[in-house]
């Protein structure tokens, strides 16, 4: 077998050489010159004569040609009592793939690597018939990817259809030589290897073209069988807790896999009062005037779900916005509003403020932006191709990116200089004291607002910069400019290895970055620069270590390591499940996320493949480390160099997790608890862990009749203000009219219009009673159905009570407080990412109509139109405490053949009425009785 490796290997290299440069792994349609095809003609002659002519006695993982009737290098049968999956029992080599062409795929399912060859491979599941076979050999990695019900669950997560065996013990692993992930091996008819192809760095035509000429072949010669396999059957297994029906549908789920989970606290701030001046801070405690939102990275079902604490839904974007109906399929890379765009497989998600909200479109290869106030997805960088740059340097989308898994938002203020710096003189004789100078001042350090992206298909950290910056502000050092936009790689050489460094980063090695996290800037006293840079913490999954980058002023981002991994950088194998001392006396498994807890200096660690979330204390911050790989070591972190101190620790939790993938750590503006937000992967979940009263919640997603109102469907709006102390009414009313667009009458014969009408409402706290709405409309020109709803809108609480441990900027227990994802530096300067945090908070009512009016020719036309009341609020105390809206719509006809439904664009546009004879009345009735019309 590693004679066929040696030859495979070369004919692979041979054939990348020859078809230029190498593609990516989409299939290109570029025909393949005629001199390849020939070289792989010539290759299959021989390998096959190689494989009939050597004898396989003695061979280990082969059996002789007598024993499957003909002579040659035979492979064996797999193993007996093993899982399968999308098929109803297991296959043979010698029976059920007799006369067929297979395809092994060795994978893992935690690998990128494997995950970069699924595309690969569903292109040949659409060339070829499944009959010409494609079974998935999984050969775990770690312990935990060895249960075939984990499997299944990432089977189901990627939307495997082929068939897939889980190897437990790795003996087909073991009798083909594999050596790494991904390995491709092509079984021939007869069970003879013909081709192995190791990593996916590969021709995107080398496996289309083989096959299709081996098939030639091999049917030339009579050895193809064309007898069908009915025990392929996608979404069947062996697996006895699925066939049994013990284990629920996934599908039926609101979230299906979440990878990732965001919160953000929208502050709100008081405006001026009556005598126009501002209230004193002093007396406000922004705890409590703040709401939380969550996004949530809803992998499974391709889309982004934002909600409240709560878990009241306020947006679905992508997935194609159903809302509590989510499809699996879906899917793609498309810009546009939130019920347009399309998302594949997304994970890390951070906000830049309480409406711009980032996306890695893992997938997709991309970066997308959502702004929750236009209702739009953007692509920022990434162009939904897979790219092998390890460098970067192209401009926003231009830039090719490699499955980015996670983000977040950073940003550093130009810092005055608080302190002055000296510098020892040398010794001179006959003095008492040595003299001090003071050195120049250090240059203040370069404004960044940047995105820092876990590149996990490169193993490397890359930024996208926001705004025009420089890498470097040291005045030994050249200033390296970095333009708006630009895209490019800050730490990882792109080897896959455990590789730290104390002086560059870009000297250091990742292993699959799959979790990041920032902590808040030391502001110790004498720690110059008001205080030590921040550091970002990453979750280095393959090498389950937890990693931690300096983002120093000086740009050289150091990297060391917090806990697990090994000392060796070339060994990915260290882990396991063991507490205690930080370093290589700590193990972990396959971690995916990590949180920083601002409050307590504390790291939390998503351990995902050991289920648990561990948390890291007595992280030091000083500058002074030594790493792995770099000699040095002390006692506490077991003779490991380059631990940052500390001690790992099993958080303990009352229920129990499957494979969580997602943190976030957030204060709760209300009662300022802390908060520690769980994406429990596998159980299709959401956990909200409360650590001052010990409490764990699921959060129960709450999703609204209606969750977007489509600007084609809106035929009225009104905006209104109302006092945020005492609450108020609303008055929802209107009338609509059946019309037509022409001379000619509605035709008799019509049926009459039903129709059904739906009000939406922000939340449960609201109440509405129905007064009046006709669910019919005569079939006759000038018709009225008239509709009245009265609505009561609670108050808005807002504490204006000052906590007694804490000023108006300050935690209970003196620190700022801080976002782990969000990192704004010295947060009493102003901040335009945080100018819309203001109290008017918009809350959205709807009220749909949806009915179908069947014409002449018995042809029904669905009809659906909404009419839409924004409410903000103030606190001024001439604030209305009620509100009047009126909304007239005409329902027009075409001759009595067709319904017309106007777009949003016609009922917006500058004109001094509306489009389709539709204004609004708005009646203060607090104050004087007068009536506002408005009809634009």
């Amino acid at each position: 077998m590693d004679r066929i490796i040696e030859i495979s290997s070369v004919f692979v290299d041979l054939f990348n050489s020859s078809a230029g440069n190498q593609a990516s792994s989409d299939e290109s349609d570029v025909p393949i010159p005629v001199q390849l095809q020939e070289i792989t003609e010539d290759y299959i002659q021989k390998i096959l004569t190689a494989c009939c002519s050597q004898q396989a006695a003695g061979v280990q993982g082969f059996q002789s040609g007598s024993a499957v009737g003909s002579s040659g290098l035979r492979v064996n049968e797999f193993k007996p009592n093993l899982d399968w999956f999308n098929c109803t029992k297991p296959l043979l080599f010698n029976k059920d793939l007799k006369g067929k062409l297979v395809l092994l795929d060795f994978f893992t399912y935690c690998c990128v690597n494997c995950l970069h060859i699924l595309p690969v491979l569903h292109s040949l599941q659409q060339r070829f018939t499944c009959e010409d076979g494609l079974i998935g050999v999984h050969s775990a990695k770690f312990p935990n990817e060895q249960q075939s019900l984990n499997v299944h669950h990432a089977i189901e997560k990627y939307s495997i259809e082929h068939c897939v065996v889980n190897d437990t013990d790795g003996t087909m692993w073991n009798d083909l030589a594999v050596c790494c992930w991904p390995t491709l091996v092509l079984i021939g008819p007869n069970g003879e290897p013909m081709l192995v192809v190791q990593g996916e760095e590969f021709h995107s035509q080398l496996l289309p073209t083989f096959i299709e000429t081996a098939l030639q072949i091999l049917r030339q010669a009579s050895m193809i069988s064309s007898h069908d396999i009915p025990e392929i059957i996608p979404g069947r297994t062996t697996l006895q807790s699925l066939t049994s029906g013990k284990q629920s549908s996934a599908t039926k789920q609101h979230l299906l896999y979440p990878g990732k989970v965001f919160a953000y606290t929208k502050k709100l701030k008081k405006r001026k009062n009556n005598s126009d001046e501002t209230l004193n801070n002093s007396n406000l405690n922004y705890r409590h005037h703040g709401k939380i939102l969550i996004a949530i990275a809803d992998s499974g079902h391709h889309r982004i779900v934002v909600c409240t604490l709560q878990g009241r839904v306020k947006h679905v974007i992508g997935g194609g916005g159903i809302g509590h109906l989510p499809s699996t399929i879906k899917k793609g890379f498309k810009d546009g509003n939130f019920t347009e765009a399309l998302f594949h497989s997304p994970q890390g998600i951070c906000f830049q403020n309480s409406h711009i909200l980032f996306v890695c479109d893992t997938e997709n290869h991309a970066i997308r932006m959502i702004d929750l106030k236009d209702k739009t997805v953007k692509t920022v960088a990434g162009n939904g191709k897979k790219g092998r740059d390890k460098y970067g340097g192209q401009m926003w989308n231009s830039q090719i990116l490699n499955t980015p898994w996670d983000v977040v938002y950073y940003k550093r203020k130009a810092r005055p200089q608080y302190q002055q710096q000296y510098t020892p003189q040398p010794y001179i004789p006959n003095q008492n004291f040595q003299q001090l100078q003071p050195s120049p001042f250090v240059p203040t350090p370069s404004p960044v607002r940047c995105l820092l992206i876990a590149m996990a298909g490169l193993h490397q950290i890359w930024a996208l910069y926001l705004d025009k910056t420089s890498t470097s502000t040291c005045s030994s050092m050249k200033s390296k400019w970095c333009s708006k936009g630009l895209c490019t790689m800050v730490a990882g050489t792109g080897k896959e290895e455990n590789r730290n460094n104390s002086y560059n980063g870009q000297r250091a090695s990742f292993a699959q970055p799959s979790g990041l996290c920032l902590t808040k800037p030391s502001s110790r006293i004498g720690s110059g620069l008001n205080g030590s840079d921040p550091s970002l913490y990453i979750a280095d999954s393959e090498s389950s270590s937890i990693r931690r980058m300096y983002l120093d002023s000086m740009g050289k981002f150091r990297v060391l390591n917090v806990a697990g991994g090994s000392p060796d950088p070339t060994d990915l194998f260290s882990y396991g499940d063991i507490d205690g001392g930080a370093g290589a006396n700590s193990r972990l498994q396959h971690p995916m996320d990590v949180a920083w807890n601002y409050k307590r200096n504390i790291l939390y660690v998503a351990d995902s493949y050991n289920h648990k979330i561990k948390y890291v204390t007595g992280l030091s911050d000083s500058h002074k480390q030594n790493h792995y790989n770099n000699g040095g070591g002390n006692t506490t972190t077991g003779g490991i160099p380059g631990s940052t101190g500390g001690s790992v620790h099993t958080l303990p939790l009352p229920v129990k997790l499957n494979e969580p993938n997602g943190l976030h750590f957030i204060e709760n503006p209300q009662d300022g608890s802390s908060l520690l937000l769980i994406a429990d992967t596998n159980n299709h979940s959401i956990w909200v862990y409360n650590f001052d009263t010990y409490v764990i919640k699921k959060l129960q997603l709450e999703f609204p009749k209606i969750l977007e109102s489509s600007p084609s469907n809106v035929v009225g709006t009104a905006q209104i203000r109302l006092n945020r102390r005492t609450g108020g009414q609303l008055m929802l009313r209107g009338r609509v009219i059946l019309g037509c667009s022409s001379e000619t009458e509605i035709s008799q014969t019509i049926e009459e219009p039903h129709l059904n009408w739906t009000l939406q409402l922000p939340d449960s706290t609201w109440e509405s009673k129905e007064i009046k709405s006709n669910t019919s409309l005569p079939a006759v020109k000038g018709a009225v159905a008239d509709f009245k709803y009265l609505i009561r809108i609670p108050k808005q609480e807002w504490e204006e009570k000052a906590d007694e441990n804490s000023e108006n900027s300050t935690s209970k227990d003196g620190n700022r407080r801080w976002n782990d994802k969000y990192n704004p530096d010295f947060e009493n300067e102003s901040d335009e990412d945080s100018e819309d945090e203001s109290d008017d908070e918009e809350e959205i009512v709807i009220l749909r109509c949806q009915t179908s009016v069947c014409q002449d020719d018995d042809k029904c036309v669905p009809v659906e139109f909404d009419f839409v009341v924004r409410v903000r609020y103030g606190d001024e105390e001439n604030t209305p405490q009620a509100a009047d809206t009126y909304f007239p719509y005409t329902l027009p006809y075409n001759s009595g053949k067709k319904l017309l439904n106007k777009a949003s664009s016609e009922i917006n546009s500058p004109v001094s009425t509306y489009s389709l004879d539709s204004s609004v009345e708005l009646t203060n009735n607090k104050s004087a009785p007068t009536t506002l019309t408005s009809n634009n």
